[in-house]
């Protein structure tokens, strides 16, 4: 997307530069389907978790379904670390699953095998069956586990404590990032913004 750069760590990034190593991971079964889909080769494969920008260096952080899957800690040093990179007039914008939703979901129903079969499905935080060698790989290389789940109260506090002041929820498409009718695409999200001044 132009006047972005897309920050991401994951293995997935790397294996698809590697032409030889990914098909053959496909073939043998260490990688599944969902990682045949090719990556940008603008993506810079790099941890978040110490931004590869200069201190006061970036106007705007956009972060979609991304923070959950660090452990709470590492997330709180995220967040921390977009302060530093932020400019003084700087915003970022936080996209992230509704564990607080999914709780309302569970409690409207609560009754129900299949609503809790749902809520605990929505978590991403243990599979269902107990994985072998190639499910273990198979998450190495992709890392969808959530290891907290996030609620906006939850998120709202995050910032705050990483010394944003100006922390507010906004709804799908709307706020004053910009470009997000172009970056923004999940919906179902909860939405976090914030600003340092």
């Amino acid at each position: 997307m132009a006047g972005w750069i897309n920050v991401d760590r994951s293995p997935n990034v790397l294996l698809d530069r590697l032409p030889i190593v990914k098909p053959a991971l496909l073939r043998i079964g260490v990688l599944s389907d969902g990682h045949r889909k090719g990556w940008d080769r603008g993506v810079v494969r790099h941890d978040i978790r110490r931004l590869p920008y200069a201190t006061d260096s970036v106007d705007y952080v956009y972060s979609s379904h991304t923070l959950e899957h660090l452990f709470f800690s590492e997330a709180e040093a995220v967040l921390a670390e977009v302060a530093r990179v932020l400019r003084p007039t700087g915003r970022v914008r936080l996209a992230l699953p509704d564990a607080s939703q999914w709780a309302r979901d569970l409690l409207s129903d609560v009754d129900s095998y299949e609503s809790g079969r749902v809520f605990n499905q929505r978590l991403l935080a243990h599979p269902d069956v107990k994985p072998r060698t190639l499910a273990r790989l198979r998450e190495m290389a992709g890392g969808h586990v959530h290891r907290w789940q996030p609620t906006p109260a939850l998120a709202e506090g995050m910032l705050s404590a990483a010394g944003f002041t100006d922390v507010r929820r906004c709804s799908f498409r709307s706020g004053h990032v910009p470009d997000l009718e172009n970056v923004e695409t999940r919906e179902e999200s909860f939405f976090v913004e914030a600003a340092l001044g």
